[in-house]
């Protein structure tokens, strides 16, 4: 439709997010019950955006808000009754072009129907497809197939996981890539096209395996390790600590996680039927054992993982084993290499498991901006999963010797983490600590159960490097007494 004015009646996730994503060119009335989350609205828009705090089941409350003034209404809230009530104060008493509604049940779809408004199954709708009905940018492809979205377009947010990754790295399911439109140019898709933020993505497949790619694409996906692959790959060493099978134990019982791989230093019957009882407990669906052909993790996985493909979702390590604490200066530097080899080759979070669970706090370092933003984002798409407290780290730059730049690095990182704990709806504590930043922060990880990092923010090795310019963010998992999980680099994409 042209530039116009449109209400949102409801901000939940579909609700914020449409505020978000709509064009600019359109204005917006928002309404709802919460103020706290009209403010929310309003943080998210700044210009073309008026908020109405009340009832829209009232018609007066309609009146004021403006429903007269507007071409189309799209109402979004998760209560079917208010949908439904809402509906039909708008056809009987205004004169509304156009009418979107979520559905939940038949009879509620039924219902919605008779007022003459257009209808979206919650369970398949968001705010992408219901954006693309307002803008008329993509749509569901009417009058091909079936006609139950199997064939849709989405257009690709700049955080998704997929952006920047080629499609052959995808390992899709059930679906596939069909067309992308790019800066007005029709791409046809191969292994080798990677996907860029902004870029419209035509998707094939089955109608319920496309509303998680479609969330994924758009920035809403919450199954964290699954966009990764769906197998755990974990290693375990001669005479396994009792707290780290436990650990993977929780980890399995958290994540929802079906398959698990397990490479075997010295394989057992006892330890296999162990680990049978406890891929059993946590419903595991397809458990399998490798034998490790070397004593170092990271190598006794890389082998392992060649066999099964790119399906990796997450790969687990002993900690203290994989980092070589108590080795000299070149076993640490041999450790970090291995470790960034690891995450290359699986391109999957790598957890190295020290014992600390049940994640109850989780910290996330600001050491390096990119890093810290990959890191905090999947800390919070975790957090579907896992409930905990999260707390980013800062040590405050010294007033005296820190340059402007790394003043505005530190501003930056705040600044990343406010508008992500505004974007996932989210609380993220920004604790600040002082002096040298391994020190400072190092204390600190003991109040914590897990620490998230990014292997991408490791400074590369040097002869004097080290000693020139020391690895911050590769000191804290050296030194960090709890579990700490290693995200892939972040792929840029330029």
């Amino acid at each position: 439709m042209p530039s116009g004015k449109c209400m949102i009646i409801g901000l939940g996730d579909i609700g914020l997010q449409l505020v978000r994503s709509l064009s600019r060119n359109i204005s917006l009335i928002c309404v709802d019950t919460s103020p706290e989350l009209l403010e929310v609205a309003r943080q998210l828009r700044s210009e073309g955006l008026e908020t109405f705090l009340g009832d829209a089941t009232s018609r007066l409350a309609l009146e004021k808000a403006g429903a007269r003034k507007v071409d189309t209404i799209l109402i979004t809230t998760t209560s079917e009754d208010v949908n439904i009530e809402v509906a039909r104060v708008l056809r009987e008493h205004f004169n509304v072009p156009r009418v979107v509604a979520l559905g939940i049940t038949r009879g509620g779809i039924k219902t919605l129907e008779k007022y003459d408004v257009e209808v979206e199954g919650i369970f398949t709708a968001s705010a992408t497809f219901l954006r693309n009905r307002v803008e008329f940018k993509s749509k569901t492809v009417q009058g091909i197939g079936l006609g139950k979205n199997e064939i849709l377009e989405v257009e690709v947010h700049g955080h998704s996981r997929l952006a920047g990754k080629a499609l052959g790295s995808l390992n899709p399911r059930s679906w596939r890539v069909g067309l992308v439109y790019r800066d007005g140019n029709i791409v046809i898709p191969s292994d080798d096209t990677v996907l860029r933020a902004k870029d419209k993505v035509v998707l094939l497949g089955d109608p319920q395996v496309l509303k998680t790619v479609t969330d994924l694409l758009t920035f809403r996906f919450k199954h964290f390790p699954l966009e990764f692959g769906d197998t755990l790959v974990a290693f375990l060493p001669e005479n396994p600590e009792p707290r780290y099978l436990e650990e993977l134990g929780y980890l399995l019982s958290v994540f929802p996680l079906e398959k698990a791989l397990f490479v075997c230093r010295r394989p057992d019957s006892g330890l296999e039927a162990e680990l049978r009882q406890l891929g059993e407990t946590q419903h595991v669906r397809e458990l399998r054992f490798a034998a490790a052909e070397e004593d170092e993790p990271c190598l006794a996985v890389r082998e392992a993982v060649r066999e099964i493909g790119p399906d990796v979702s997450m790969v687990v390590l002993p900690s203290g084993q994989t980092l070589g604490r108590g080795l000299p200066f070149f076993g640490a530097r041999i450790a970090k290499r291995c470790l960034q080899r690891l995450s290359a080759s699986v391109g999957c979070p790598v957890l190295l498991a020290a014992g600390s669970f049940p994640y109850a706090g989780v910290a996330v370092p600001a050491t390096a901006a990119a890093g810290f933003r990959h890191a905090l984002e999947t800390t919070l798409e975790m957090s579907a999963s896992i409930r905990y407290r999260i707390d980013a780290l800062f040590v405050t730059p010294s007033e005296y010797i820190a340059s402007e730049e790394e003043k505005l690095l530190d501003d930056g990182m705040r600044k990343a983490a406010s508008e992500l704990s505004l974007v996932y709806r989210t609380a993220i504590r920004q604790v600040d600590l002082e002096g040298n930043p391994v020190r400072a922060i190092g204390a600190a990880l003991e109040g914590y159960n897990l620490m998230v990092g990014d292997v991408g923010s490791w400074r590369p090795e040097g002869r004097l490097f080290p000693l020139l310019r020391p690895d911050v963010a590769w000191s804290l998992v050296r030194r960090a007494g709890i579990s700490t999980l290693l995200m892939p680099p972040a792929e840029k994409f330029a």
